[in-house]
């Protein structure tokens, strides 16, 4: 079974100028007609330039989440979600866009956001991500060693990146599919993190942060525990977090991973 949770805060940045926080972020487990579970994550970054940002994000979540739910419940499989799935899902997403736009006489472009989902069953895990943040799993070899699955994208100048918004989305579009039971533990969160959870110089995961969290996860008695969020936002707010960083920041964790004796004791 999974045990999972999100949060998303505004930033010390835009607490100081009054914007609201312009990240999303979802994280369900779906059972399907036939009884197995899949996991959906899925979160979004606002631009922080774009006027109507946060709008685009919960958008995107909120969005990707209604569409795997209903490919879900008429008898797909994962495996089905092929690049053109999700090439289809971003024309989609940016009709709904335009929709809005259009109706408050802005451009698509004031609700940029980027994309990072997952979706995992016991046969077959699904990654996509266009913008920065990143994906994080850890390996069924060495379930205390995490690594990323796309580098954060960045753009042509420095603090830039793309958007699932932007003309040529499709094209910046990272997928990827693995067969098999590949990961027991996933961590998807935005570029407010990154600084904390990646290692720049090395291009690596930084374990360490990450073991903490996915150990108080697994020790949690409920799937989806209003407890462990509270204290993983209370994290997100935290002095020693925005010392670091005054971005909005989120943060999805999802464990699956059942602990041994000596799993527990392993620092």
């Amino acid at each position: 079974m999974w045990k999972y949770a999100s949060a998303s805060v505004r930033g010390t940045s835009h607490e100081k100028s009054e914007k609201p926080c312009q990240d999303f972020s979802i994280c369900q487990v779906i059972r399907t007609n036939k009884g197995n579970e899949v996991l959906v994550a899925v979160v979004s970054d606002g631009a922080g330039s774009a006027t109507h940002s946060e709008v685009g994000s919960e958008l995107a979540c909120s969005l990707f989440l209604d569409e795997i739910t209903a490919y879900l419940e008429t008898g797909n499989r994962i495996q089905g979600l092929d690049r053109e799935f999700y090439v289809d899902w971003i024309s989609r997403f940016q009709y709904e866009v335009k929709i809005r736009a259009d109706a408050m006489s802005l451009s698509s472009r004031e609700f940029a956001c980027t994309f990072l989902s997952v979706v995992i069953d016991d046969s077959c895990a699904v990654f996509a991500q266009i913008g920065d943040g990143a994906i994080v799993t850890n390996s069924p070899e060495e379930e205390d060693i995490y690594s990323w699955q796309f580098w954060p994208q960045q753009g042509e100048y420095e603090n830039t990146t793309f958007f699932a918004t932007q003309i040529n989305a499709s094209e910046k579009l990272e997928f990827s599919m693995l067969a098999g039971r590949v990961c027991s533990e996933v961590a998807l969160f935005t570029d407010g993190l990154q600084r904390l959870a990646l290692h720049y110089q090395s291009q690596s995961a930084h374990s360490p942060f990450f073991r903490p969290f996915f150990q108080a996860l697994r020790d949690q008695p409920e799937a989806n525990s209003i407890k462990f969020m509270s204290s993983l936002k209370a994290f997100l707010e935290s002095e020693q977090v925005n010392n670091r960083t005054d971005d909005d920041k989120s943060l999805i964790l999802a464990t699956r991973r059942q602990d041994t004796p000596s799993s527990n004791t392993r620092q």
